[in-house]
């Protein structure tokens, strides 16, 4: 099958630098399968993609024309358009990780009914979860539009949720997570609520507060001008920001009434690149990778058990999040282009949920 295949590449030194290249059209061979990416969100979460993408190996999902740019990945629905794998038919609906792209060509493996992996050398010294691509069955836009916003950034509030009890709170009273707003932190917050047993407090900018408080997710909402109104009891800090600034703030204000500090997120992306990390009182911030709890959840749990309950609470979640998150459609790579420069510049308001389709 011939189709011009292009890929949206951003330059690792300057994240707004953007280029439309064109990719190779080679012949399938036995093994592979051709990917055309339909539909994918571009939210915050992928600006921390780039963020770590160094550190954390996020350029290495898909490796870009040269050293100097970089392929920010993202989630979203493909279809099967060309395969010479078997199990793996034309026609068939994806969903996973992909590059801002039209085509990804992959090397299917451990085949099954509900999906496979990508099979990619390049692609196997990262987590084995950003691999997986599960078959799915056609929805309307909408619907796939809020999956593609929201799952991903759930299984992380999820998993941050049940480490979060399974330490018991680290024994506090309050957990406090930075950019209150972020669909990350809704995520864990909503989890985190229906579980109780520990208050929440959300920090976000003055323009947000009104929302963060609808979501009714939180028992407290600080703007960051006013840190010095943080309880001064025992609590753990969740930061989805990546503001050093921020983390300073509450760290000085807590000091040794802070049990946990855990690292998620950069949200605030300029700042985490213009600021040096300094000491601090309390505990050392520690970073979380979702992957690695994943990991050991399923294990703990068995697949089949942690795929329900992940399904099941995330089912919840998407439902409330119609109360305030509104799927907002564009066509194009000019339309990614665009979106990502307002992701960039923080233009994207709380209720609006950026997705893209090709």
């Amino acid at each position: 099958m011939s189709v011009n295949q292009f890929v949206l590449e951003m330059g690792r030194p300057s994240f707004r630098d953007m280029q439309l290249t064109a990719q190779g059209q080679d012949a399938l061979v036995e093994g592979e399968a051709l990917l055309a990416i339909s539909r994918f969100s571009l939210t915050a979460n992928n600006v921390t993609y780039a963020m770590f993408g160094d550190g954390m190996k996020y350029w290495n999902f898909f490796p870009a024309s040269s050293a100097s740019l970089g392929r920010v990945p993202v989630w979203g629905f493909a279809e099967v358009i060309a395969s010479k794998t078997e199990g793996v038919a034309v026609g068939t609906r994806v969903y996973g990780y992909f590059p801002i792209a039209n085509t990804l060509k992959v090397q299917p493996i451990k085949v099954s009914a509900a999906g496979f992996r990508d099979g990619a050398a390049h692609r196997q010294e990262m987590a084995a979860a950003y691999n997986h691509y599960s078959v799915v069955q056609p929805e309307d836009a909408e619907t796939e539009g809020r999956v593609a916003l929201l799952k991903p950034l759930f299984m992380t509030g999820f998993l941050l949720d049940d480490w979060i009890a399974d330490e018991r709170h680290w024994d506090s009273d309050y957990v406090i997570s930075s950019s209150a707003s972020s669909k990350t932190a809704l995520s864990m917050n909503a989890c985190l609520k229906r579980r109780g047993g520990v208050k929440l407090i959300g920090l976000t900018s003055a323009r947000s507060k009104a929302f963060v408080e609808a979501t009714g997710y939180y028992d407290l909402v600080v703007t960051y001008d006013q840190l010095a109104d943080l309880p001064l009891q025992s609590s753990i800090y969740v930061d989805f920001a990546g503001d050093p600034a921020v983390t300073a703030g509450v760290h000085n204000h807590l000091a040794d009434l802070l049990k946990q500090s855990i690292i998620v997120g950069g949200a605030h992306w300029d700042a985490e690149r213009t600021a040096a990390p300094a000491a601090l009182p309390g505990p050392k911030p520690q970073f979380f990778f979702a992957p690695t709890h994943m990991a050991r959840l399923s294990a703990a749990w068995g697949g089949a058990e942690f795929n329900r309950a992940v399904d099941a609470a995330f089912d919840r979640f998407a439902h409330e999040s119609r109360a305030w998150l509104n799927v907002v459609e564009s066509e194009g790579f000019d339309a990614a282009q665009s979106a990502w420069k307002r992701l960039l510049d923080n233009q994207v308001s709380a209720k609006e949920g950026l997705v893209i389709t090709l």
